[in-house]
């Protein structure tokens, strides 16, 4: 069987990086991730099942990939590639190889990777933690012949969380991150070093979260409450132009226009004004 040898890359990586990708382009590709299981993190479970902010180190991977079909393979470190993946690959075009262990890691990048490969008609990018194929490449070759590609995604996109004090800088980030996007969002936090907010979590307009606050699972805040300081919510909605503070709530459901008294305790139940 040929080896095939990887074409040169072009020296404008920063170009391609910077433009915006206007259309979804990952129509034609598939996705494998690879499992690898970093025993430092915990003793009780796999590393890529560790859970920050209400995901899993290897959800918030699979993020990145949208819709795309994902196929995950427990893998270990040093493992041939090409040999492994090639059973499992599909019929598109492409078929994306990454690591799940870097949760950081963001749909834009992903989908800048994969246009650089497109329009430079590579068979083969190689990156930090992970590939982009040419699906006929994996089928033909023998082995990779291609040296990493700088300059394809942030400082934060490969951090792998190795260890415990990696996932606790890998946490701090994405906190920061969904703090971020909820305050574009019109949220106004009156002290975000307090709040903590899981990524499942929905916050309505107009409304303002007070010190320490935290939201967790699939909860729901809507328009216009006001989160006093000092609540515990998880898994629960607070209706619209509700308030409350110095309060625990889960599993339950708070009805517009209620005000919960401090230091409440609602457990899967229903409050109305």
């Amino acid at each position: 069987m040929a080896v095939i040898v990887e074409q040169e890359i072009d020296n404008d990586i920063e170009t391609l990086w910077q433009r915006v990708v206007k259309e979804p382009v990952d129509s034609d590709v598939d996705v494998i991730l690879l499992l690898v299981n970093h025993p430092e993190c915990v003793v009780s479970q796999k590393s890529y099942d560790v859970s920050i902010l209400g995901k899993t180190i290897r959800d918030w991977v699979r993020l990145a990939f949208d819709k795309c079909h994902i196929t995950e393979l427990r893998y270990t470190e040093g493992d041939d590639i090409l040999s492994f993946v090639r059973p499992y690959v599909g019929n598109k075009h492409y078929t994306a190889v990454f690591y799940a262990d870097t949760p950081l890691f963001e749909r834009k990048t992903f989908l800048s990777i994969l246009d650089y490969v497109k329009t430079k008609g590579l068979n083969v990018c190689r990156v930090e933690r992970g590939y982009i194929f040419d699906t006929e490449y994996i089928l033909q070759a023998q082995r990779i012949f291609a040296p990493l590609t700088p300059g394809l995604g942030s400082k934060d996109d490969f951090l792998i969380a190795k260890d415990m004090d990696s996932i606790y800088n890998i946490s701090q980030i994405l906190r920061a991150r969904i703090l971020d996007y909820y305050t574009r969002q019109g949220v106004r936090f009156l002290d975000k070093s307090s709040v903590f907010i899981d990524a499942d979590v929905v916050i309505g307009d107009n409304v303002v979260i007070y010190p320490n606050n935290i939201l967790e699972g699939h909860t729901e805040i809507q328009d216009n409450v006001i989160l006093g300081a000092d609540n515990h919510i998880k898994d629960s909605v607070v209706g619209t132009s509700s308030t409350l503070s110095h309060s625990v709530v889960q599993n339950s459901q708070i009805k517009p226009n209620s005000n919960i008294l401090p230091f409440s305790f609602v457990d899967k139940g229903i409050v109305k004004k």
